[in-house]
């Protein structure tokens, strides 16, 4: 065999190695990539705009039915509520159903922050802080018009995949205790113990 012919086998033969080798390298970085696609756990603030935004969507039309729509929320969803939100939201429900006649506790919607409510509410922009998530809820007007200002804001954390309300915040007052619903409700339960309904 000459040698010409010897070296061009050679390099038909180099060829082949490096063409399969990309081959293979090629087909594994695909491969990483779809697994590493795969096993990339779901944007945490996209996930917890749609829980909010599938809330609210099911709320709102509550609101222009009989009786007290919170109260129905926190027994028809009582999951989506952390313990120690849903406990008091009981005792305030419980406390006011006990009178007639004279307000003793929320005497507005907790979960829109309204006296008269919007017909729409939608979900804006989800923050993050140490964990907790904050989720900017706009009331829609029946022409269109969406307010500026979040209405409220959801505090939310995330537990075994799953969504929960820990709070529900309003925004700055002259008065700090009514800048939330935990305050609200601590407030309110404080004034009933000082001044017992007869």
């Amino acid at each position: 065999m000459s040698a010409s012919l010897k070296i061009g086998f050679f390099v038909i033969g180099l060829v082949t190695v490096v063409f399969n080798a990309q081959v293979v390298d090629a087909q594994s970085q695909s491969s990483t990539k779809s697994v590493s696609s795969v096993n990339r756990p779901p944007d945490k603030k996209k996930t917890c705009k749609r829980f909010v935004q599938e809330f609210y969507n099911y709320y709102v039309p509550l609101v222009g039915g009989e009786g007290p729509t919170a109260e129905k929320a926190i027994e028809e969803k009582k999951a989506l509520f952390g313990q120690d939100l849903y406990k008091k939201l009981k005792e305030d429900f419980d406390a006011q159903a006990k009178v007639t006649g004279e307000i003793v506790g929320l005497d507005f919607d907790p979960f829109l922050n309204s006296q008269d409510p919007a017909p729409r509410y939608v979900v804006g922009e989800v923050t993050e802080r140490a964990g907790h998530y904050s989720a900017a809820v706009h009331s829609v007007s029946s022409d269109g018009k969406r307010n500026p200002k979040p209405d409220v804001v959801p505090e939310l954390v995330q537990k075994n995949n799953k969504w929960i309300f820990l709070n529900f915040h309003y925004g700055k007052s002259s008065f700090p205790e009514n800048e939330n619903l935990l305050s609200v409700l601590k407030a309110l339960s404080d004034s009933r113990k000082k001044n017992p309904a007869p």
